[in-house]
């Protein structure tokens, strides 16, 4: 029997479909081990969003091959945009190319079928029998891929290609059975989940409909681009009984007008002003994340100063901080204006430590409240670890074993350090 291990790089859509990938191995009867287990065979799924992360992902095919692994089968983002002579060349054996599917083999036919069912599985029209196989406490489902916006810094519309959305039934059907094997909590997602369309249906139309599906508790929605669907969302969010949590990941990337045209973002900051105070007004207990580069092109110290009044504004409670990286062959690369590496990262410095402080303050917000956690672990003195619909680190003791994987209603006692604390 030959065994295979996936490794993930990047970000929550890459572990949704390294996901989807093992439930296909699993299906067609193949062993897919787990942590630092030996195996004979390594699918690699990608990601290409920096320099760095390609440059990883070819140190990752060596040290493979270095430690005796026979295969490795490359997918994901590097495979659209890194010559096949090249990969190749360090050492993969099967390559799956992210945007047509096409499998290029080195090897035998046994590599070549392996490539083909990571081929099917990465599929956005291809038909299942089988489901995604996670490891965690929460599945997150594939909605859409690709995207057109073109941000001057982005890569991802020449590794994935144009927006594309699976249908409704396949995706609601994946979800009913994800809640029968017993997942409480489900994440939608993709590259530009907001665009999600199918027919006359928005991811809005998706979320309520998903939120009937019997065993399941909550539905939460990754990154949602400003312009897109974020007001229908958070309308859903407010009605009474929804099971879409609490949570509008908005990303903000910066608070100054100028710096977002030179990024080719679709919007301005009194849009995205507009829309928080929209959302706070609809869902007043909303726990706010937001995306933020420091340092890029053209932002001076003025143009930062807008960024910090913009986070200081607003409560948010989930801040991802990057100082910004060059990565070749995105417009970004060839502006003027260029911001010294170390001054991108004194100020992606300030910024992590006043989202440290707003996170704070929210969860402070929080005591007193009772409020429902995803039990994802419980320690041997029986206090359990998982996150809030506001997507708020939790602790709540007088727990057991049991209870992984369920959600458990509890009254906020106190704060500390971002977290929840509470007893059941």
């Amino acid at each position: 029997m030959i065994t295979i291990k996936i490794k993930t790089m990047g970000c929550r859509l890459n572990h949704a479909e390294a996901a989807t990938i093992s439930g296909a191995l699993e299906y067609e009867g193949f062993d897919v081990v787990d942590g630092d287990a030996p195996c004979d065979m390594l699918i690699l799924h990608t990601c290409v969003i920096t320099a760095a992360a390609q440059s990883q992902a070819m140190r990752l095919v060596r040290s493979a091959k270095r430690h005796g692994v026979g295969c490795v089968v490359l997918s994901g983002c590097a495979t659209s945009i890194v010559e096949s002579e090249k990969l190749f060349a360090v050492g993969v054996d099967v390559i799956v190319d992210k945007k047509t599917g096409a499998v290029t083999c080195n090897g035998d036919a046994a590599m070549l079928r392996i490539g083909q069912i990571v081929a099917g599985a990465l599929s956005a029209t291809a038909q299942r029998a089988y489901l995604p196989a996670f490891t965690s406490t929460r599945a997150s489902v594939k909605v859409q891929d690709g995207c057109d916006f073109r941000c001057a810094y982005c890569i991802v519309p020449d590794t994935r290609g144009a927006p594309r959305s699976r249908s409704a039934p396949e995706i609601l059907e994946e979800i009913a059975g994800l809640a029968q094997q017993g997942f409480r909590e489900v994440v939608l997602t993709g590259v530009n989940v907001a665009c999600w369309r199918d027919g006359g249906m928005g991811l809005a139309d998706l979320a309520r409909d998903a939120a009937t599906i019997d065993g399941l508790a909550r539905i939460r929605l990754s990154s949602v681009e400003p312009g897109t669907a974020e007001r229908a969302l958070v309308d859903v969010m407010a009605e009474a009984g929804s099971r879409l949590c609490h949570t509008l990941h908005y990303p903000l990337q910066s608070g100054d007008a100028g710096v977002l045209r030179r990024m080719r973002r679709r919007y301005t900051p009194d849009v995205y002003r507009d829309a928080v105070s929209y959302a706070l007004s609809r869902v007043p207990r909303l726990g706010l994340g937001a995306d933020v580069i420091t340092g890029f092109p053209g932002e001076d110290d003025a143009a930062f100063a807008e960024t910090v009044r913009m986070i200081e504004a607003y409560p948010f409670n989930n801040l991802h901080v990057f100082p910004y990286s060059e990565r070749p062959g995105t417009p970004a690369a060839e502006l003027d204006g260029v911001v010294p590496v170390h001054v991108r990262r004194e100020r992606a410095r300030e910024l992590i430590a006043l989202g440290a402080r707003k996170r704070e303050a929210f969860a402070a917000s929080l005591v007193g409240a009772q409020v429902e956690v995803l039990v994802e672990r419980v320690d041997a003195k029986g206090v359990g670890r998982g996150w809030t619909s506001e997507y708020v680190e939790a602790q709540v003791s007088g727990l057991t074993e049991v209870d992984v994987g369920r959600l458990v209603r509890f009254e906020v006692a106190s704060a500390v350090e971002g977290q929840v604390i509470g007893d059941r």
